[in-house]
């Protein structure tokens, strides 16, 4: 996973301390979060994203990856 965190806490001029006490987290949630270290519950991201004034998927990019087998199709 990727996140934009960072970037929109930037453009607020937002310190880790600052979006961590909006969110009610650690610091160091953000910290592992922007990082890419730790995938967030739906709420923690709906929470987050809400506090940069964002959607959630504009803030968290998720890689594709998937632990879904591949399809395999049949044809006769």
């Amino acid at each position: 996973m990727q996140t934009r965190m960072k970037e929109y806490r930037a453009r607020l001029s937002l310190t880790q301390e600052d979006l961590a006490r909006k969110v009610g987290v650690r610091r160091e949630t953000i910290v592992f979060l922007e990082q890419g270290k730790y995938n967030p519950s739906l709420r923690l991201a709906h929470d987050v994203a809400v506090a940069l004034g964002a959607k959630i998927d504009d803030i968290f990019i998720f890689d594709g990856e998937t632990s879904e087998p591949d399809r395999v199709v049949l044809i006769d």
